[in-house]
């Protein structure tokens, strides 16, 4: 944060991006907080939850299709705002959803528009990055775990308190469409993407991509799996009071976020590869202590834990796959933002299908195995 302040006055854009990261998840955070809420209202199951998480996982593999050629073609201020407005859209429609069909339409165009948001605005802060010659990813993405603890606690206060779906999201909603509309014009001096030279129609990653491909993938299972089901896990298995029931995600989202804002300061000093794969195995093993350790304090402690160890991975893989191509960061960008939209999105109704069949504690137990896979893909050296 002190590098994005003390050029904020030569980059007016900067607070922008990196408050457009902590918006944007402010308002999921909100989603998040009320989702046992919608369960209950419409009657559904965790694999017919699972199913409508499938339907956002579904537009934001669709959307992923095209992400890239969205930030070539349009400018980033139009791509990121037309964004953000269907996304909060999404978020004023979710309360009345009457039938598990509309909310998985509606959680649908949500992931479309995620995808086009991800790449666009994770290559907005590389390009600033870029331009400043000094790491400010893991800040924007510090924002955003900011924003989403930010976003659950006041959720929890929202249903303590008693305020109905239909008043507490629409507010939401609209709240981040002004912010939207009032940054409009600051994202307007960023340049889109570089367009590809490649016309392939289709080819496998190279092996260092779709080795970062996969740790982003099941990291963002991993962190989808919490953010949907963290709540609901300690309200329904635990029987957690609501208010501590947004702990757990509230808690994630914190570590996280610190976690972050110390990322860059970090970088400096120690091998990006090496954070990651230490990052990993700590992450899997707060998994496995919330998933193990049946009291509200430990669960909240074991999810904090994995908050800390997933906080830099993303931001890293990010840069990682930057540097290999560094005269074309699109390729390494589009790469990683598809497969963790992908993950963070498919972990959901994943944890759903499992707890319907199982429980909870058994599917988070599921992912702290998961979560070592990738730790040994990361420990693996490149041939």
């Amino acid at each position: 944060m002190f590098v994005i302040w003390r050029h904020r006055k030569e980059n007016p854009v900067l607070f922008p991006i990196t408050l457009g990261f902590s918006i944007l998840s402010i308002g999921f955070g909100n989603w998040i907080g009320r989702i046992p809420e919608t369960k209950n209202l419409l009657g559904l199951s965790e694999s017919d939850l699972g199913l409508c998480f499938l339907g956002m996982a579904t537009g934001a593999f669709l959307g992923a299709q095209i992400a890239a050629h969205l930030s070539e073609k349009w400018k980033p201020a139009i791509v990121i705002s037309v964004s953000c407005w269907i996304l909060c859209l999404g978020i004023i429609l979710i309360p009345f959803a009457t039938k598990q069909w509309t909310l998985t339409s509606i959680l649908f165009f949500m992931g479309a528009a995620n995808s086009w948001l991800n790449v666009s605005m994770n290559a907005a802060a590389s390009q600033m990055e870029a331009k400043l010659n000094t790491p400010i990813l893991s800040t924007c993405h510090g924002m955003y775990s900011l924003g989403g603890f930010i976003g659950i606690t006041s959720s929890g206060l929202f249903a303590t308190a008693h305020i109905p779906l239909t008043t507490h999201l629409p507010f939401i909603g609209i709240f981040i469409a002004i912010y939207v509309a009032l940054a409009y014009k600051y994202f307007l001096i960023l340049d889109p993407l570089p367009k590809q030279t490649d016309n392939k129609k289709f080819s496998l990653p190279e092996p260092w991509l779709l080795k970062l491909m996969i740790i982003g993938l099941i990291v963002m299972v991993c962190e989808g799996a919490v953010t949907d089901w963290s709540t609901l896990y300690l309200r329904e298995e635990l029987k957690a009071p609501i208010m501590w029931s947004t702990l757990g995600y509230a808690g994630f989202s914190f570590t996280m976020a610190g976690g972050r804002f110390l990322g860059d300061y970090i970088r400096k000093f120690v091998n990006p590869l090496n954070l990651v794969r230490y990052g990993i195995l700590i992450g899997a093993i707060g998994l496995l202590i919330a998933a193990n350790i049946p009291f509200m304090l430990g669960v909240i402690t074991g999810f904090s834990l994995t908050g800390i160890g997933f906080s830099i991975i993303v931001p890293l893989l990010f840069v990682l796959s930057s540097l290999q191509k560094p005269d074309n960061p699109t390729v390494g960008i589009s790469g990683i933002a598809t497969s963790g939209v992908i993950g963070f999105l498919m972990g959901p109704p994943l944890i759903g299908m499992i707890g319907e069949f199982f429980s909870l504690s058994t599917a988070f137990n599921g992912l702290g195995m998961f979560a070592l896979i990738a730790a040994i893909i990361a420990w693996k050296k490149d041939s």
